[in-house]
């Protein structure tokens, strides 16, 4: 009787001990991993100026989230690709790890709105026009799309960026005057938080960091605050220090429960800030695990159960409990395969791959094979909410990857000696490190007007009478384009298979990022190196196909002995005929080693590099040159008018600013591929 008695004393105890350690009553808790990707951009130059403070910014905030759990990357002063393949890769690492856990970007530096839409400022961006911040910049969107991809059970968003807009000054309309737009966010767990109010600029502070992101740091690290309390405190703190001129806004579809540092987690004063040491619970089981599982033996609250096998790993009822966890943690498994025809099969399971199948909770090793790619084979964790995994499969041969794609060619990795090795610079070596793609032939009419009528894009390239584009009706209707400036109006005179030209850098960027938002893919512009290693094909000839002048006709359109039709040729002209005088259908002529066409002749083709009067200091990796003279960017590859001394062992590379248009100058994209 007494021992009833006090086991009936206890009950209120109990419950309450089950509140504090489960969450009994409570939403679930997100106790999945925790990633995050960490921005601060600072060092602008010119118009747009230095910030003091986002790189302090950033690092507090890694070094906070760091504390509380988070797998951090850190990317400081990032331009546009650095910046975007930040975020991409943090995607994938979301993708691949992130089942049922929280994911976070931060981002402190220069941000801009236009028409609803929100465009964060890479370092070093040429940004001149309301369109350059489409070409130039990484939308917000991107993050969201990121994470909206990813299985994981809370997004959150944070922006210090709501600085004034830097283009205003100078008086060109670039964007809103004041602060960011509010964003929509994706079906699912986001929450977004702003450093100001829509229309409202963030205080950069007096000190080392700016007077939002101090505040939340500290709020982040108090035990016990749910993530809406951390915000509120935060938000309270700055518009105390700001006198009410600043007022922070959040807003989301999230109403789960997460604290950066749980209730049942102290500040250890010894530890560097931001850094959490575990505590006791604060009211110790009067009654052994007997007594918790007939609390919970019905639950279904699958984390609840987790935490009961954690917490008596040698209880009596663990059999039990472990058949009602699997019972409960069935959850739909997808593998989201590139290319979509692929073979899907699980290797440490007898069950046939099936898309949406229902499996309990592991690491499952998934095998993907299709004809003409490699077969790749990744653990993926599954855990208690529907995993959703994205695999690409590396390309072997050429490929295409959407109907009106480009053809790709696989380029394999190599060293290669840079530069025209009898001319009178030094020739360097360089790595390509990783394969990549290129595309088989330039692009062409068809596929840039696809572009065009799918997004209405108007270029804001100056006209130029000068290089063959508009300079006459007979000229007009040989390269294709009207004089007027709307691309809603475009004639395309030109055959479809004809390389498309009289586009700017921006124009063919433009392209590009079409290719990509629409693939889910990384298409780009080639960088020089990238280039002139796969127009040589691995050969120190004169030319990639030898050092024989009179074949140049059988590789290229170039300019040859062909006659105009006023019966002039071109001075110094290779000592051949092919035929044409003005661009051609492309893949009229022999490939090289690689498969590549028109790699000489046909049209100029523009790269990711900024203009650098040698390429000696060119990065030996094979990437794209981002600095130096970013309002010109390199051409290669000669044209129908280039002369032989102009190909030799597609070293040349002339220097045309990016907002210039020419009748010889076109281009063709790039890929990455997987590792």
């Amino acid at each position: 009787m007494l021992g009833r008695s006090l086991a009936f004393a206890f009950q209120p105890i109990l419950a309450l001990w089950l509140v504090a350690l489960f969450g009994v009553g409570a939403a679930a808790e997100v106790t999945g991993g925790r990633f995050a990707l960490v921005v601060g951009n600072g060092a602008y130059t010119g118009e747009l100026g230095a910030l003091r403070n986002p790189v302090n910014d950033a690092r507090l905030m890694a070094r906070t989230l760091r504390g509380v759990g988070f797998d951090v990357r850190l990317v400081e002063d990032a331009g546009e690709r650095a910046l975007e393949d930040a975020v991409v890769a943090f995607g994938g690492d979301l993708r691949r790890s992130g089942n049922g856990g929280v994911a976070l970007f931060y981002y402190a530096g220069h941000g801009v709105q236009s028409k609803g839409a929100n465009y964060l400022i890479p370092v070093g961006a040429q940004v001149e026009s309301e369109q350059h911040l489409k070409t130039r910049t990484v939308p917000a969107t991107l993050v969201l799309e990121e994470m909206e991809e990813a299985p994981t059970a809370l997004n959150i968003v944070v922006l210090d960026a709501c600085r004034n807009n830097p283009y205003a000054a100078s008086g060109r309309s670039v964007g809103g005057s004041r602060g960011l737009a509010r964003m929509d966010t994706p079906p699912g767990s986001f929450f977004l938080a702003y450093s100001a109010a829509a229309g409202q600029v963030a205080d950069d502070g007096d000190g080392e960091n700016s007077v939002y992101t101090g505040a939340l740091a500290a709020a982040m690290t108090r035990p016990g605050l749910e993530l809406e309390e951390v915000f509120k405190r935060a938000g309270r703190t700055v518009r105390t220090q700001t006198g009410g001129s600043q007022v922070p806004w959040r807003e989301g579809s999230w109403d789960g429960a997460f604290h950066f540092v749980s209730p049942l987690v102290g500040v250890d004063p010894g530890r560097e800030p931001g850094m959490v040491a575990p505590q006791q619970p604060r009211v110790d089981a009067p009654d052994p695990a007997a007594e918790t599982w007939m609390q919970i033996r019905a639950t279904a609250n699958a984390q609840m159960l987790e935490r009961y096998l954690a917490t008596y790993p040698n209880s009596p009822y663990r059999m039990a409990a472990e058949a009602r966890l699997k019972e409960l943690n069935r959850q739909p498994f997808t593998v989201a395969v590139r290319p979509s025809e692929a073979h899907v099969r699980i290797l440490n399971s007898a069950l046939p791959y099936q898309k949406g199948m229902l499996l309990p909770p592991g690491d499952y090793r998934i095998e993907a094979t299709a004809e003409g790619y490699e077969t790749k084979v990744e653990v993926v964790a599954h855990g208690h909410s529907p995993t959703s995994h994205r695999l690409v499969l590396v390309p072997t041969d050429d490929f295409r990857d959407c109907e009106g794609c480009p053809e790709m060619v696989v380029i394999p990795a190599g060293v290669f000696r840079m530069g025209d090795l009898a001319g009178d610079g030094e020739p360097h070596e360089v790595r390509i490190a990783d394969r990549f793609a290129l595309s088989k032939y330039e692009t062409t009419v068809a596929q840039f007007r696809r572009f065009v009528l799918a997004t209405g894009y108007r270029t804001d390239a100056e006209q130029d009478t000068e290089r063959g584009c508009f300079s006459s009706e007979l000229e007009k209707n040989k390269w294709g384009w009207t004089a007027r400036r709307s691309w809603q109006e475009l004639e395309y005179p030109l055959e479809d298979e004809q390389p498309v030209v009289c586009v700017s850098w921006a124009d063919a960027r433009a392209y590009v990022r079409w290719l990509r938002d629409g693939t889910r893919l990384p298409y780009r512009l080639p960088s020089e190196v990238e280039w002139e290693y796969a127009a040589r094909a691995r050969n120190e000839t004169m030319y990639h196909f030898g050092d024989d002048e009179k074949l140049l006709c059988k590789y290229g359109n170039v300019a040859d002995k062909t006659r105009w039709p006023d019966g002039r040729t071109f001075d110094n002209a290779a000592a051949c005929l092919d035929g044409n005088v003005y661009t051609t259908i492309v893949g009229s002529y022999r490939p090289n080693a690689f498969g590549l066409h028109d790699v000489v002749g046909n049209v100029w083709e523009w790269m990711a590099d900024c203009w650098n009067g040698s390429d000696a200091g060119v990065p030996a990796d094979g990437r794209a040159w981002e600095t130096g003279d970013c309002k010109s960017h390199v051409v290669r590859g000669g044209s129908w008018s280039s002369t032989p001394e102009f190909l030799r062992r597609s070293a040349s590379r002339l220097e045309i600013t990016i907002g210039r248009r020419d009748s010889d100058v076109g281009f063709r994209v790039a890929r990455t591929l997987a590792p």
